[in-house]
């Protein structure tokens, strides 16, 4: 009898407690049971927004700034930061934007969705959250590709942001969500820094225009617009997450947690049916996850706007090279009358016309200055004004986009001969990233060439397999010059080749080639180079006493399309060694590239060589696999 008082004892007061949490307690706090939440921290929505990753037999998030997590152990356990994230929920929180609701508004939205939470129900205010809402007015997406600068080393793949359009009738007047290392791309040891995860990496917003000013208007930066077909709502909830990650940090890798992986994670976030990041592979290139989103299907239409330095050229070339020469002489001194005389009338509107496009765009380079911009802008746009309406200039040609370029990687098998040999070798290459002056151009820059991780393995009869080459680094950056535009081409190639000695030895050493020079252009099929270098050479060497050698000389070169999917490139090398022992070194190659599809193409190369007395000379056909 006793026990059983007890128990009755235990059972009112149990009962009487859920009463009183029944009528007490907001309907929030109770509606939410352990049922509701049990595999709620399993679900791919969840995971995406807290950057969660596999990891071993659990999960780590990608992000690496403590204050993103509610849970101390939120970065490795997905069920202890959802937990942690409910109690803060539901807990009594003041108002204002430090209230998790409003820190989290995007973990908020899926909760409150998925736990039949009303929107209504405990609301609390968000003042710079409701701020940066009604200033931008979410309603729809793009993502941006601001192509390739070679003249940046942190802008040679590209770059990816994400455009969150509102109700402006301008783009220009949207804004832009960027994510991007906390570092100076001009610093010596950059790509050192960024390669091993040495800088920071945080999401920011800015007004779209300011990036246009600063991709288009100054870096001679194309930009493609990929307009997405997001609905309000999940253009709101990309918002909403973009605001959870402000101000917070995650290690940023240039091949693989780079700018434009990242980027992923707001357009999952819209979207988690889309599934981006596990499209990915293990290095990440901005043009490559323009792909994975175009094949996503969610890209509802393509917009091509050309850089100033774009429009300036074209404009070029709708007048005659003395007409060039009298825009330019309105840049450089400013307008007056006689300048234009002996010219019909349509051509002194395109001069003029020329002459303010090129000065605006030498003024955000910051290469003349303020004063002199006012003076020759004012009185050129002024002559210009007098002419009237001119002739319809015929519009910027849209060159191939991006996304249809060929893939990053690549697979190559090829068959060959060499003369000093005489037996045919077999052989097989393999390249991580990224595009080579001997692939097709299309949705490339022509006359680019970046090259990570290539590796030959050849083999033949007398020698078995060997490494053929590996190339750590090679960068390749030929920009023709005109009137307009003068810029410098530059090279640098470092890794391990293959060199021929005496007696038909053959030695694998490390070589480091930099080098620097002009380029021109040919008509519009393609343009010559030369380029000044060095030749440094480290190796076991049967001729070298100290292990090394060293040599300078010139590189010259032709590149041409000789058809849309016909490539041809010729190249003449002549080194001079000095030191240690004295030799020359001349290589002369060719080679045609024959483009098959976005996937495939044939390659034909013939090269002769001579050093040390010997004039080997090789002769080979590769099949190319992009993927």
């Amino acid at each position: 009898m006793q026990f059983k008082r007890g128990y009755w004892f235990f059972a009112r007061g149990a009962v009487s407690l859920f009463l009183l949490i029944l009528f007490v307690t907001p309907i929030s706090l109770w509606a939410v049971t352990p049922t509701d939440t049990e595999a709620l921290h399993q679900d791919h929505y969840w995971r995406v927004l807290l950057h969660y990753r596999p990891s071993g037999a659990g999960y780590t998030s990608l992000i690496d700034d403590p204050r993103f997590f509610l849970s101390p152990n939120g970065k490795t356990h997905p069920q202890a930061e959802l937990a942690a994230t409910l109690s803060a929920f539901l807990s009594d929180q003041p108002d204002g934007d430090v209230n998790p609701r409003c820190r989290f508004p995007a973990r908020f939205a899926w909760l409150s969705h998925r736990l039949n939470i009303p929107p209504s129900e405990n609301p609390v205010s968000c003042p710079e959250w409701d701020k940066l809402i009604n200033a931008i007015q979410p309603r729809s997406a793009a993502m941006i590709f601001p192509a390739f600068f070679m003249n940046n080393p942190a802008s040679m793949f590209g770059h990816t942001l994400i455009r969150i359009d509102g109700t402006h009738e301008s783009k220009l007047l949207s804004y832009a969500a960027n994510y991007a290392a906390t570092a100076d791309g001009k610093d010596f040891l950059y790509a050192f820094k960024g390669v091993f995860g040495f800088y920071k990496g945080y999401f920011s917003l800015f007004p779209y225009y300011d990036m246009v000013k600063k991709y288009s208007n100054s870096e001679q930066r194309d930009m493609w617009e990929y307009a997405l077909d997001f609905s309000q709502e999940e253009a709101m909830q990309m918002v909403r997450h973009l605001w959870e990650l402000k101000d917070i940090y995650s290690y940023y890798y240039y091949f693989d947690e780079n700018c434009s992986f990242n980027l992923l994670y707001l357009l999952e976030a819209a979207r988690p049916t889309l599934n981006l990041i596990d499209r990915i592979g293990p290095f990440t290139i901005p043009v490559d996850t323009v792909r994975v989103v175009v094949q996503s299907g969610v890209v509802s239409n393509l917009h091509y706007r050309p850089a100033r330095a774009t429009r300036i050229q074209h404009l070029s070339l709708q007048i005659t090279p003395e007409a060039q020469t009298t825009a330019l002489a309105v840049v450089n001194e400013g307008f007056t009358k006689d300048k234009l005389m002996g010219f019909e009338k349509e051509e002194q509107k395109t001069i003029l016309d020329l002459s303010v496009e090129t000065l605006q765009y030498q003024y955000a380079k910051q290469a003349i200055t303020k004063e002199i911009y006012l003076k020759h802008f004012l009185g050129a746009a002024q002559a210009r004004s007098q002419l009237g309406v001119g002739e319809d200039q015929p519009p910027v040609p849209t060159p191939y986009p991006p996304h249809l370029g060929h893939a990053s990687s690549q697979l190559s098998i090829g068959v060959g001969v060499r003369t000093d040999h005489g037996n045919l070798f077999n052989e097989i290459g393999y390249r991580a990233a990224y595009h080579s002056l001997d692939d097709p151009d299309k949705g490339y820059l022509k006359g680019s060439q970046i090259v990570f991780g290539d590796i030959k393995l050849r083999y033949d009869s007398m020698d078995g397999i060997r490494l053929q080459h590996f190339d750590l680094i090679d960068i390749l950056s030929l920009s023709p010059r005109d009137q307009l535009f003068k810029p410098i081409s530059f090279k640098v190639q470092t890794g391990f080749t293959r060199k021929s000695f005496p007696n038909n030895i053959n030695k694998l050493v490390y070589q480091l080639n930099p080098g620097v020079g002009l380029s021109f252009p040919i008509g519009r099929l393609g343009f010559t180079y030369a380029l000044a270098e060095a030749n440094l050479n480290i190796g076991n060497g049967p001729q070298w006493s100290h292990h090394y050698r060293l040599g300078f000389g010139l590189e010259t070169g032709l590149l041409t399309d000789i058809t849309p999917y016909w490539k041809s490139q010729i190249m003449v090398e002549v080194l001079f060694y000095e030191l240690e022992e004295r030799f020359q070194e001349k290589r002369f190659s060719t080679a045609q590239t024959f483009s098959i599809n976005q996937s495939n193409s044939m390659r034909l190369s013939f090269s002769k060589e001579k050093s040390y007395f010997k004039r080997p000379a090789e002769t080979k056909i590769a099949w190319n696999y992009y993927f």
